[in-house]
C-alpha cells in the first residue's frame, strides 16, 4: 500500500495542527515538544506544498488548503480509531472501553442511575464520562469528541433545521413540561392560570456556553415568551431555588418530581400549550456496526422504554 511518501506518524500532528492552529498548544495535546511539533510543520508544509497555518496579526490561521484538510483528516484518524478499537465479538462483561456521554438535565432523574447501575454490573469494564448539553454538543459528536447524546428532540435548542446527516437518532421517552412554585407561595392557591403565570418572576435554566438569552432559549424549546427574572446553570437547580420565593420554575416534570421528594413545592400543569417534546438519543454513522457502542446505545433505548 503506497501513501506517496507522506508518513503517517505526522497525521496525528496535523490533525492537532489544523484543529488548535497554535504550535504550542498542539504540542501540550500530544505530549510532545515544542520543537518536535514545528519540526513536525515543517515536515507538512514540504509535503503539501503549502504553509498550512498562517500569521494574521498575532494569531495563526489555516489557509485554504490547511481549511479543506480539517474534516478529511479528523474523519480518516476517527475511522482508524474506530476500527482499531472495535471488537469482532463483544463480551459485556470483560470488555475494555470507555465512552462519553453528552446527557440533557431532564434525563438524569431515573435514566442515568439505571444506566450507570446496569454498565457496573453487566460490563464493569467500561468507564463513562459524563458531560452536560451544550450548544457545541452535537459538533463534539460530529469531531469525535463524544460518543453519545442523550437530549431534547428540539431543533430550535441547537438553531438548527434538520439534524446533520452523519448523526443517527432515535426517539425515547416524552418529556412533559410544567411548572412549580413554593408550596407556601403568598398568591398562587391550588390552580395556576396563564394570566398568573405570566406575570409572576421565572426563574429558568441557562447552560454555561450559552450563546442566546434565556427568554430566546425559552423560546426555542417551549414555544412562549416568559420574563425571566433569575437564570441558573443548570435545569436540576431549579427546584432548589423555589422555597421562601415567589418565584415559578418552568420544568420537565420528572425534575419536578425529585424535587418534591424534599422540597415543599406544589406543581402545576402549564396552562399554556407547547409543542410536544421528546429524549431523543444521538450518535455519529462511523459507529453504526461497532459492536461495543451498538450495546451500549442497545441498553439506553431498552432502559428508557422500561424494557429492562
Amino acid at each position: 500500500m503506497q501513501f506517496h511518501r507522506f508518513d503517517l506518524n505526522l497525521l496525528i500532528a496535523l490533525d492537532m495542527l489544523l484543529r488548535e492552529k497554535n504550535i504550542t498548544r498542539a504540542a501540550e495535546r500530544v505530549f510532545v515538544s515544542q520543537p518536535a511539533m514545528s519540526a513536525a510543520l515543517h515536515r507538512l508544509r514540504d509535503y503539501f506544498g503549502d504553509p498550512l497555518l498562517v500569521r494574521v496579526g498575532r494569531e495563526m490561521e489555516l489557509s485554504p488548503r490547511g481549511q479543506s484538510l480539517v474534516d478529511p483528516v479528523r474523519e480518516a484518524l476517527l475511522l482508524i480509531q474506530t476500527t482499531l478499537g472495535s471488537q469482532p465479538s463483544f463480551t459485556a462483561a470483560t470488555t475494555q472501553r470507555e465512552f462519553t456521554l453528552i446527557l440533557s438535565e431532564e434525563a438524569v432523574p431515573g435514566l442515568l442511575p439505571a444506566i450507570l447501575e446496569r454498565v457496573s454490573t453487566d460490563a464493569p469494564g467500561i468507564r463513562i464520562n459524563i458531560e452536560l448539553i451544550t450548544q457545541s454538543a452535537l459538533s463534539r459528536l460530529e469531531y469525535g469528541d463524544a460518543d453519545l447524546c442523550l437530549c431534547m428532540d428540539s431543533l430550535r435548542l441547537f438553531d438548527l433545521r434538520a439534524f446533520p446527516e452523519t448523526l443517527h437518532r432515535t426517539r425515547l421517552r416524552p418529556v412533559r413540561w410544567i411548572c412549580a412554585v413554593d408550596r407556601n407561595h403568598p398568591t398562587v392557591g391550588d390552580t395556576l392560570s396563564a394570566e398568573q403565570y405570566f406575570s409572576l418572576p421565572h426563574v429558568f435554566a441557562r447552560p454555561n456556553g450559552s450563546t442566546v438569552s434565556t427568554e430566546q432559549l425559552v423560546r426555542r424549546l417551549l414555544g412562549i415568551d416568559i420574563s425571566v427574572h433569575i437564570t441558573v446553570p443548570s435545569l436540576l437547580h431549579l427546584p432548589l431555588v423555589l422555597p421562601g420565593t415567589r418565584l415559578v420554575a418552568t420544568l420537565p416534570e420528572r425534575i419536578a418530581q425529585m424535587g418534591a421528594a424534599t422540597m415543599t413545592l406544589k406543581t402545576f400543569p402549564l396552562p399554556v400549550e407547547t409543542e410536544p417534546l421528546h429524549e431523543l438519543l444521538l450518535w455519529h454513522k462511523r459507529h453504526e456496526t461497532d459492536p461495543a457502542h451498538a450495546w451500549f446505545r442497545d441498553l439506553i433505548v431498552r432502559l428508557s422504554r422500561g424494557e429492562m
